[in-house]
């Protein structure tokens, strides 16, 4: 072979390699692209997902704040009705031992009709045996004061 035609194979050889090279670099190019593409539809349908999740986890997350707020309503009226309670039981021993009577003793129902009028009863409710004794004690206080003071 000759210079010349040795250059000519050579640059041909060449010039084959270069476009073998080409179309693998061309379908290696189609295959990333549909690699990215795919890739991307993935990482939007893990958006959606963890988008989803994150939302439900949120509405749950809000129902549990909900209840746990109303069971502190709850409680807290359960406190304040426990605590009215026992402010009542403080009157009532207070009121008790400054009769010197038992509340507990007395009946707590107005009688009917002509036991009424035979018997003199306090009416119903501790409320109202404190409202009949401030105005009995007064008058007998003021009585008893002024044969004190005389």
């Amino acid at each position: 072979m000759s210079w010349p035609q040795n250059f000519v194979q050579s640059y041909v050889t060449h010039k084959t390699v270069r476009e073998g090279e080409k179309r693998s670099l061309l379908r290696r190019n189609v295959e990333l692209k549909k690699e990215c593409a795919h890739l991307e539809e993935q990482d939007q349908q893990l958006s959606k997902s963890l988008t989803q999740k994150v939302m439900d986890a949120r509405e749950r997350l809000i129902g549990r704040q909900r209840d746990t707020q109303s069971s502190l309503e709850r409680l807290k009226a359960v406190i304040r009705l426990i605590q009215r309670d026992q402010m009542i039981q403080v009157t009532m021993t207070a009121t008790a031992t400054t009769t010197g009577v038992s509340l507990l003793s007395l009946p707590w129902i107005k009688p009917s009709g002509t036991a009424a009028a035979t018997h003199t009863v306090p009416p119903a409710g501790p409320s109202m045996l404190l409202q009949q004794k401030t105005l009995v004690m007064p008058q007998s206080q003021t009585q008893s004061q002024a044969q004190s003071n005389v």
